[in-house]
């Protein structure tokens, strides 16, 4: 992608070249305390649903979904698709 050559364009090259060179430590918290993801499973027999941190620690298991969208809200979190 492409950015003009205004001062926000030059500040986002300079962004993206940043992080390409960031240690594994630096990849590895970023977005930790922002953003999580959810994983359906089962556990004693019964189906969960367990909230992770960006950094691939579990935060809490849950009954459903709505559950664990209601703990990211209240922890002001954003919840991410992975593929």
């Amino acid at each position: 992608m492409r950015h003009s050559n205004t001062a926000s364009g030059i500040a986002a090259d300079r962004g993206i070249a940043a992080r390409r060179h960031m240690t594994t430590d630096e990849l590895r918290g970023l977005g930790t305390h922002q953003v999580v993801y959810l994983r359906a499973g089962r556990r004693a027999g019964e189906w969960c649903v367990a909230l992770y941190g960006a950094d691939g620690v579990p935060l809490v298991i849950v009954d459903d979904v709505e559950a664990a969208a209601e703990v990211a809200a209240e922890r002001d979190l954003k919840i991410i698709a992975v593929h």
